[in-house]
């Protein structure tokens, strides 16, 4: 009886403990936790102030908006240790259910089914539209056809341009220049100005053969990665054009330091590095000695450059996807924390309203620009001249190799008869 009594005893307890739980789990008044991954510092390596800025911005404009649900970070991972540490979260099962994607893992979170397909959410949620984004940053996010992740920030490249030393050998540039002008200018820039017998003024450093490539609209694979296009006419042209630009300077490596002393006349730039490196405090320390600015790449096409953007995506083992989901919008489509981002990061905003706006406008005439050459028409010509670089698995694997191979063949002077070797031995890779 005693022993009976005790049973239904602990039974009633056990149902108690887990009526509690029930309650507690099913509460809707109870908080839900969504975590949050990003790394400090800019994302593309330039000095930044205050890294926790924008994302506390949009925590509180994201609990303000939405109470029930309490967002969560950890924080002080730099950006060389992301990576690691995101990849080890997923592996664990912890990932976060929002996260910034580490550069170039893209390609490998996308293929490995690691990262929530947006495409349903897209279809149904009218608060965010593809065509309120410049076209390649929204494709950025985009793999096999479909959509994986949003844009956050980008950063299109441009020609850093010695403005004295052109000045000096009366040279103007076109705003449609092309590559075979881009030459010719390098061409004349490159001598001897001493009469020392060495050459000690250059036309470019920093300048490489994936720029050509892209400058003369070549495309190196197809889409899906199936085929491999290294011995094609237009690569072959974008090579050789290449190689003739770098023989200029004879065996010697014009570096960065040789732009720095005011001996180069041109170096690509990326738009954070203009915007970092131009004004004061920065401008006293680096490219101080001589007058410069940035224009568009030369361009056989209207695809000028490459973009680099940062992308944002959500968890595919996420609890939360809906609140998850609410978090990635407000990062990338809301235009408050779009125009904030642009004026307090580097890079520049996905957004054409916000790159197209009054305050942006008048936050470039106040920036402390020497020139006024960084102005909206400026930042969209170069933004919609830009494409990406494909999407699929072993892309980057497969650059890293052909980088090896041309670097060497370009090297021995030996482009023309290892070019088809080369395309041989990346179509078996893959």
């Amino acid at each position: 009886m005693i022993k009976h009594m005790k049973n239904k005893l602990m039974i009633a307890c056990l149902c108690t403990v887990f009526f509690i739980a029930g309650l507690m789990y099913f509460d809707p008044g109870r908080k839900k936790t969504i975590r949050v991954g990003f790394y400090v510092g800019s994302s593309w390596n330039v000095p930044e102030g205050n890294s926790y800025h924008i994302i506390q911005e949009i925590i509180k404009k994201y609990e303000q908006k939405y109470p029930h649900v309490k967002v969560s970070y950890e924080g002080g991972i730099t950006k060389s240790d992301y990576s690691r540490w995101l990849s080890e979260k997923i592996i664990s099962g912890y990932s976060p259910d929002v996260f910034i994607i580490p550069e170039g893992d893209f390609n490998l979170l996308s293929s490995t089914k690691a990262l929530e397909n947006l495409d349903n959410y897209l279809k149904t949620d009218y608060g965010i539209n593809r065509r309120n984004y410049f076209d390649t940053s929204w494709e950025s996010g985009t793999y096999d056809s479909i959509q994986y992740a949003l844009p956050f920030e980008s950063n299109p490249v441009m020609m850093c341009v010695n403005k004295d030393l052109l000045k000096k050998e009366n040279i103007q540039i076109s705003s449609s220049w092309n590559m075979d002008d881009f030459y010719k200018i390098c061409q004349k820039m490159t001598k001897d100005t001493n009469n020392d017998g060495i050459i000690d003024q250059y036309g470019l450093c920093g300048y490489s053969w994936q720029q050509a490539v892209s400058a003369y609209g070549a495309e190196l694979f197809d889409s899906g990665g199936t085929q491999a296009f290294f011995n094609s006419q237009k690569v072959k042209y974008a090579l050789t054009m290449y190689s003739k630009i770098k023989s200029l300077s004879k065996q010697y490596n014009v570096t960065s330091d040789d732009f720095d002393k005011g001996h180069v006349a041109f170096m690509p730039m990326s738009l954070a590095e203009y915007r970092t490196y131009k004004p004061y405090p920065y401008r006293v320390s680096k490219y101080s000695k001589f007058s410069w600015d940035c224009i568009p790449m030369p361009s056989n096409n209207h695809n000028k450059g490459l973009l680099k953007t940062s992308l944002v995506a959500i968890s595919s083992n996420s609890s939360y996807k809906k609140e998850a989901w609410e978090f990635l919008k407000l990062m990338s489509s809301d235009n408050d924390i779009q125009q904030n981002l642009f004026e307090t990061s580097q890079g520049v905003s996905v957004l054409k309203s916000v790159m197209n706006s009054p305050q942006t406008k008048s936050f470039l005439k106040r920036s402390a620009f020497e020139e006024k050459s960084l102005d909206i028409k400026t930042i969209n010509t170069i933004m919609n001249n830009t494409k990406n670089e494909p999407k699929f698995k072993k892309y980057d694997e497969l650059m890293r190799k052909a980088d090896y191979y041309i670097t060497k063949s370009l090297d021995d002077n030996s482009l023309e008869l290892e070019l088809s070797e080369i395309q041989r031995i990346i179509t078996n890779n893959l």
